[in-house]
């Protein structure tokens, strides 16, 4: 055993229950608040082959299994602030092998000197399952971090303790983003992997006193105490993205995961653990709306748009269980003839306390966080093939030919939607061209290669493919060959700004010709004026829609328009 530094050795006289401590069969030790051992008990020869006295002047780390350190060093911690509670840990033995041991660690007054007085008992001889059992009820089988309920008890630890020592108490709450796509592209194996590596860069951040914890798929949380200021949360959160933005290595692929973080604070002892938690998700889920990679603090504002939400949230569930989910149509426009080519299908909900119908702008995002959308868009599939059928024989014989309907991301990841698609339309005996699937610039990057998939085979099946929100900032050009589209849809924030010249006309201009050159048709969103839509057609658009030409309506304004041909804006 290598020389270990001279340190001055506890006076063994110290000890009152001297004889009970040397008869006892569990190990006694005392180590300082960093963890060097000044006292062992004669018991460290029997349980683990060494002398106490090779035991004085050396780390605890050193006799510690190196998965077990950080509970460690938290149960020393723990003692400290007298909170105190039994562990399980591996300890080194003389002989290079490692038994199981439960220690209960307290700290103690000798001579003037804080130290940690623990107790540790061999458990060797129990069963490996029984070992197994408890560590599964306290750690994360995948990361070996502390799981939800151990995060929950140390985290309504920390508040009670806070009345005590003052200060704040913050729970960073973190997510992965776009974590899914690499589960759906590469296999759960990478994307465990990357959990695995990412558990790791948190591990440098967290203090003994914190509390790391995986609370389950992608989502990990940090409670946080003996905080100055509820500041010093935030520039911890800051610091941890800056650490998620390092490409994750697993064999020969990397992959690019960033974090987003809501972060809860308090001051007060009175507040709960759950609210704590709740208050950060909430936090989080507005870092993940505005746009990812970054953090979010919550505040009282906060707190009423959430309680917002969640009537809203009521408000869906209600109109899906009682029926109070409506389609309105808006016609999309050959930009040359006047004729109405198409509807586009749009979901409103009938809130019965305001007695009017609500477009989905205003729901839409609460839809996909309660996981409603599912759900909603199977409704808006078969109630707009139905929609399909009605319309086959009433308008033969014009250029109408389909609905178009938005697809979620979720839903089009799901390898049972596109067969699910295919039978609905053989259900109502109608051609693929029948239904015309949106889906957004933002989606179709990130799809999964299954998701490609079924877009693959419904456009097989004769559905046509809609790619939108064109030219909203994302890898545009990329988007054009993942997979056979129809047509294209230009975004109204670059239609709003034609008459002013300049690069977006020509942004405009370059997106028809390409989309052309492609055999892509092109329709243009969000036309409010007449002189935009002269712009569209003087730039060779084909098609067009927005509040100008004519606005949602109900089934029989389709009808009228392609029955009769209104002209545009009216």
């Amino acid at each position: 055993m290598a020389p270990v530094p001279v340190v001055p050795l506890v006076d063994q006289s110290a000890f009152h229950d001297r004889a009970v401590i040397d008869g006892s069969l569990d190990l006694q030790t005392l180590t300082t608040v960093d963890g060097i051992y000044r006292f062992a008990s004669p018991a460290c020869r029997t349980l683990f082959g060494w002398e106490p006295q090779e035991l004085i002047g050396r780390h605890q780390d050193f006799f510690v299994h190196p998965d077990d350190a950080v509970l460690v060093r938290s149960a020393r911690s723990e003692a400290l602030l007298g909170t105190g509670r039994a562990t399980m840990w591996r300890f080194l033995c003389a002989d290079g092998t490692y038994r199981w041991t439960e220690a209960l660690s307290t700290s103690v007054d000798v001579q003037g000197e804080r130290l940690i007085l623990a107790t540790i008992r061999d458990v060797g001889d129990r069963t490996e399952s029984e070992l197994e059992l408890e560590r599964r009820a306290t750690t994360d089988p995948l990361t070996g971090i502390a799981n939800r309920t151990v995060f929950m008890d140390r985290l309504h630890q920390a508040l009670r303790r806070l009345a005590r020592r003052g200060g704040f108490v913050a729970v960073l709450y973190l997510d992965l983003d776009r974590f899914k796509s690499i589960n759906d592209s590469v296999g759960h194996h990478m994307g465990d992997a990357v959990l695995l590596q990412m558990a790791e860069r948190l591990r440098h951040f967290v203090r003994p006193q914190d509390t790391l914890a995986r609370l389950g798929g992608d989502e990990f949380a940090i409670a946080v105490e003996d905080l100055a200021w509820a500041e010093d949360a935030v520039a911890l959160s800051l610091r941890l993205i800056e650490a998620g933005r390092a490409p994750f290595v697993v064999g020969d692929e990397r992959f690019v995961c960033t974090i987003s973080i809501g972060v809860s604070a308090t001051s007060d002892s009175q507040d709960s653990a759950e609210a704590l938690l709740r208050q950060a998700d909430l936090a989080l889920y507005r870092a993940k709306d505005r746009g990812r990679d970054r953090a979010e603090v919550f505040d009282e504002d906060l707190h009423a748009r959430a309680v917002g939400r969640l009537g809203t949230e009521r408000m869906l569930r209600r109109a899906m269980d009682e029926g109070g989910l409506r389609v309105e149509y808006q016609p999309v426009v050959d930009l040359r003839s006047g004729e109405t080519l198409a509807a586009e299908a749009l979901v409103r909900v009938w809130d019965p306390v305001q007695d009017r119908l609500v477009a989905a702008e205003s729901f839409i995002t609460v839809a996909e966080a309660a996981g409603l959308v599912g759900r909603m868009d199977e409704w808006m599939l078969a109630r707009t093939m139905e929609q399909a059928a009605e319309w086959r024989d009433l308008f033969a014989g014009t250029r109408f030919t389909g609905i178009a309907s938005n697809v979620a991301g979720r839903e089009l990841a799901d390898p049972r939607f596109a067969p699910s698609v295919v039978a609905v339309l053989e259900a109502h005996d109608l051609p693929g061209g029948a239904l015309q699937i949106e889906v957004t610039e933002r989606v179709l990057m990130e799809a999964s290669n299954s998701a490609l998939s079924g877009l693959k085979l419904l456009r097989a099946a004769g559905v046509k493919l809609i790619l939108d929100d064109f030219g909203t900032g994302w890898s545009s050009l990329s988007t054009l060959r993942l997979v056979p589209l129809d047509f294209v849809k230009i975004d109204g924030s670059l239609v709003r700004v034609l008459q002013a010249g300049g690069p977006e006309r020509a942004i405009v201009a370059s997106i028809i010709d390409l989309c052309h050159a492609l055999d892509i048709a092109v329709v243009a969103e969000g036309v409010e004026t007449p002189a935009q839509m002269d712009d569209l057609v003087a730039l060779g658009c084909d098609r067009a829609q927005g509040f100008w030409l004519a606005r949602p309506g109900p089934p029989r304004s389709i009808e009228d328009r392609v029955l009769h041909r209104h002209p545009p804006g009216t």
